[in-house]
């Protein structure tokens, strides 16, 4: 067993040093720790053996957040009682606290469980939640919970016993379960100031009592209180909290935005201490004044690099990660989802802003996106299942055109594209060197717009009689001609210059 104590005459070891004393315990194989702990925050969490091996904690005196983030396979036994966020973000991990937790204990658990022997401070329980790959957290409290308790819940299983709390008002304190939408808590005692239109009480159903018969043995041997199992198994004390269904729930009326500000919002608006509000509401389609105002996109600050310097907005992170999973067809069939030409244009055409813009060549080289585009060549998807019945005509069978008959056709609508071309393709076709783009590729991806049912009229000029019977015979018409007319700057002898499109298109 690895101890420790964390005191030596009037030193006191910092939090830092205790983490790193127990870190290279855990790397020499240790699976036990008892430590006489000073004030120390964070002991207990995210740790794991390297050979899947339980790790055992027992601790005195601990500080802030004992087992935060706690992993199964860790159990921690705390002697006494702790401080403020207990198993905060527990994922898993069995904590015993045989004493008071603090406040916001248990608060934002996933999984795993935790034990308190006494009391629970303000906040117990706010923001539980439930992962569901994983079993739901559970919380069994000897005593009774601070104000707020389980506030904004959303999933997980809560026991507060009640023992010992005659003097309380309620053992959920003030205010309890406020938001509460998941989830479920099973009280014995006094209950008031619940939050009537978040939650309803009931008496225990069998499968109720069951669960609390099942588990009330580990939890008071684990606390060392065996002794009460008589007292708290009168299930007649006990009853159900759980949150209400949106139809249980009152609803409000619906009011309009300026209806709101003048009749319920701060008189005169909350900066009417330094200028009037005229209370107009800005729709969607701004008018008049608004029309001027230009918005401020940061989308960079919260998309991945490459993402947000792509064009198609392709999350290539996403595709690295499938592949880090094994997931190989998945990542190599998520770029369709954005793109039918992941080999032409992204492995071939593209300069690949992505790569550009990618952290990683803050370190050594840009993740190769390029070269994963290229392996989506020959993935193919099948034809939508189901028609919407409804017709689309794409005029252009470039990448715009053909991009935008890729996506109607997925969604399941009838979709032609007409093109002046001789084949389809546009200036991947007609400007692109083979040397760059393999004509074999452009092929093989113009082939799987084909085979998932977009229809291709090639050599048709589109004028202006066309369009007219091609308009009315379709639900809708999209443009997508491209530019094909050169400019040249009018210098003298311009005339004699090679247009830069014309020399490709004949080269």
């Amino acid at each position: 067993m690895f101890k420790i104590n964390t005191t030596n005459g009037n030193d006191r070891m910092s939090t830092q040093d205790l983490l790193q004393a127990i870190n290279e315990a855990l790397a020499a194989g240790e699976t036990e720790y008892y430590i006489e702990a000073s004030g120390q925050h964070d002991i207990g969490g995210p740790l794991w053996h390297p050979e899947g091996k339980t790790l055992r904690f027992y601790v005195t005196n601990p500080g802030q957040r004992v087992g935060s983030m706690c992993l199964t396979g860790t159990e921690i036994i705390v002697e006494g009682s702790a401080s403020a966020d207990v198993g905060w973000l527990n994922a898993g991990g069995k904590i015993i606290v045989r004493g008071d937790g603090g406040d916001t204990t248990g608060h934002c658990a996933a999984s795993g469980k935790i034990y308190i022997g006494g009391r629970a401070g303000t906040r117990t329980g706010s923001l539980m939640k439930h992962d569901p790959s994983d079993s739901p957290p559970e919380m069994w409290v000897l005593k009774n919970c601070g104000s707020f308790s389980f506030e904004f819940m959303s999933g997980g299983i809560v026991v507060v016993c009640g023992h010992d709390s005659e003097q309380f008002e309620s053992v959920l304190g003030d205010r309890s379960c406020m938001g509460m939408v998941g989830g479920k808590l099973y009280v014995r005692g006094t209950m008031k100031g619940l939050s009537a239109k978040d939650v309803k009480v009931e008496p225990l159903a069998a499968a109720d009592i069951e669960y609390l018969s099942n588990n009330m043995d580990d939890f008071l041997t684990c606390i060392e209180h065996e002794e009460l199992k008589s007292q708290l198994s009168q299930w007649q004390e006990w009853h159900k909290v759980t949150a209400l269904s949106y139809d249980e729930r009152p609803k409000r009326a619906n009011t309009d935005i300026k209806s709101f500000r003048t009749g319920n919002w701060v008189e005169g608006g909350i900066f009417s201490d330094v200028c009037n509000d005229d209370f107009v509401t800005v729709g969607l389609v701004n008018t008049g004044l608004y029309r001027q105002r230009i918005p401020l996109w940061e989308n960079a600050r919260y998309n991945a690099p490459c993402q947000f310097h792509c064009t198609a907005s392709i999350p290539s992170q996403q595709r690295f990660n499938l592949l880090r999973e094994g997931k190989v067809e998945e990542a190599y069939r998520l770029v369709l989802e954005y793109t039918p030409f992941p080999g032409s244009v992204c492995g071939a055409v593209c300069p690949n802003p992505c790569m550009e813009g990618c952290s990683r060549t803050d370190i050594d080289v840009s993740a190769q996106i390029s070269a994963l585009g290229s392996y989506s060549i020959g993935v193919n998807v099948p034809a939508p299942a189901n028609s919407t019945g409804k017709t689309v005509a794409v005029i252009g069978g470039g990448v715009a055109g053909l991009t935008a008959a890729w996506q109607l056709r997925r969604q399941g609508h009838n979709v032609t594209v007409y093109d002046a071309g001789k084949v389809m393709g546009g200036k991947l076709e007609q400007a692109i060197p083979r040397s760059r783009l393999a004509h074999e590729t452009l092929l093989r991806e113009l082939k799987r717009i084909e085979d998932i049912g977009v229809h291709f009229e090639s050599d048709i000029m589109v004028d202006k009689s066309l369009f007219a019977t091609i308009e009315q015979s379709h639900d809708a018409v999209i443009v997508a001609t491209g530019a094909h007319i050169p400019r040249v700057f009018p210098w003298p002898g311009h005339e004699r210059i090679a247009k830069g499109l014309d020399f490709f298109k004949g080269y």
